[in-house]
């Protein structure tokens, strides 16, 4: 799971800030690497002194920490490093645009570095988390580790905002706020009454079929001739139902279409500044979703191949139902029509920044079920483009940030105690 490992400690890196791990080793490492690894890409030379203010302001990367992960990323050739002697003064990303950052940090990761104890189950807790909201308990005898390691990283990952524990009809569930923002209390009694399985398997069949409508889930049983159990079938409507996941609509013909996705991620994986984007991509899917399986007369084949046509050519072909189809477009103002005849209209991209980002995203959604890019801080890309006066004025206008102090450990506090009144 290298991928994983680079994607997971960004996420633990995300939350735990500036907070200060006495178990962990390399992972948070990691972590700042692929947080300025994102940011770096498809950007030009920058002044080292900038990049210093900026990851520490936007990135939480401290001063001290950003030598070693700028040689990390050099050593897998992400970035060049300019030096006067042993001083850095300039960086040179070279991150090619169509490389994953997650993927190269983390074969990197593999191979170089050794993860502690405390490292490893903190992954593996994550990773199960990133799938679907876990019984404590289960989790813990599914993953044999010990009880005072699961515990502790239990705990970080709670104090970093990362994980959250909910009491749901007498269980203890644990789900991770990062990967599943909405209505937690509701996820953690699904979880209690039908239990993890039968809903991270609902929760991937949904994946694979990112904007399947909701009509045809409950005439066929099925999401993508895949057919649900079912308990799986009642966990889709109540995710649904529940707000869990949020369908988006399409009115026509006097009635009104759903459209099921994943639950939207948290601000980690979806940071304010691209939540809209995501709002637009999940109409331009759940359009050609409607065209793909409730045509009113016309079918389309293949919904990846007309949302790539609509960002290759900038238009679509007219056709009778456009203005039902696409009026969702019209309204988010990715895209206006043009009449081509009485009864016939093409739809054409407005193009901007985040209708582009937006049809990527869809494109992806369709391809591989996960979305990627969208956790990068624009606000960040931009300052590393300006100069440092810049930056110390922006700085400046915010208020200081204290650093704090590491996550106390119980148990190491206990043993310090001990060490210290055999002292005296």
């Amino acid at each position: 799971m290298s991928r994983e490992t680079a994607e997971f400690a960004y996420d633990l890196h995300a939350g735990l800030s500036v907070l200060q791990v006495p178990e962990f080793d390399h992972l948070q490492v990691i972590g700042m690497s692929a947080t300025l690894a994102v940011h770096l890409k498809g950007l030009g030379e920058i002044d080292y002194e900038v990049l210093r203010k900026v990851s520490d302001h936007f990135m939480s990367i401290p001063s001290y920490a950003l030598r070693p992960v700028l040689e990390l990323l050099a050593e897998i050739e992400f970035v060049r490093l300019l030096t006067t002697g042993r001083t850095i003064t300039k960086i040179v990303p070279n991150i090619p645009l169509f490389d994953d950052v997650y993927e190269g940090i983390g074969e990197y990761a593999a191979k170089e570095l050794t993860l502690n104890g405390h490292e490893q189950a903190t992954l593996a807790i994550l990773e199960n988390l990133y799938k679907a909201p876990r019984n404590r308990d289960a989790l813990f005898n599914r993953l044999g580790m010990e009880k005072g390691v699961f515990d502790r990283c239990v705990t970080l990952g709670t104090t970093s905002g990362i994980v959250a524990q909910h009491t749901a009809r007498g269980k203890n569930i644990l789900i991770s706020p990062y990967y599943f923002a909405d209505n937690l209390d509701g996820l953690a009694d699904l979880v209690a009454g039908a239990g993890t399985p039968a809903l991270e398997s609902a929760l991937q069949k949904v994946k694979d079929n990112q904007g399947w409508p909701l009509s045809l889930v409950r005439a066929t049983g099925e999401i993508g001739g895949v057919k649900l159990s079912s308990t799986e079938a009642k966990l889709v409507e109540k995710l649904a139902a529940e707000g869990i996941v949020k369908p988006p609509t399409i009115r026509f013909g006097g009635r009104t279409e759903s459209f099921l996705f994943t639950p939207k991620p948290g601000a980690t994986r979806l940071n304010a500044a691209n939540r809209e984007i995501y709002e637009r991509a999940m109409a331009l899917i759940s359009a050609v979703r409607k065209g793909q399986l409730l045509p009113n007369a016309y079918r389309i084949r293949s919904p990846v191949r007309i949302l790539e046509s609509l960002r290759d050519n900038g238009y679509l072909r007219g056709n009778s139902e456009a203005r039902d189809q696409y009026h969702n477009l019209i309204v988010l103002r990715v895209a206006h029509l043009k009449q081509t005849a009485t009864d016939r209209w093409q739809l054409h991209l407005n193009r901007t920044q985040e209708n582009e980002a937006a049809l990527s995203l869809a494109i992806q959604l369709l391809r591989s079920g996960t979305m990627a890019n969208m956790e990068v801080d624009q606000e960040a890309r931009i300052a590393l483009s300006k100069d440092e006066e810049y930056i110390q004025s922006l700085i400046s206008a915010a208020e200081l940030k204290k650093r704090q102090k590491q996550v106390t450990d119980a148990q190491a506090a206990h043993e310090f105690e001990q060490l210290i009144l055999k002292l005296d």
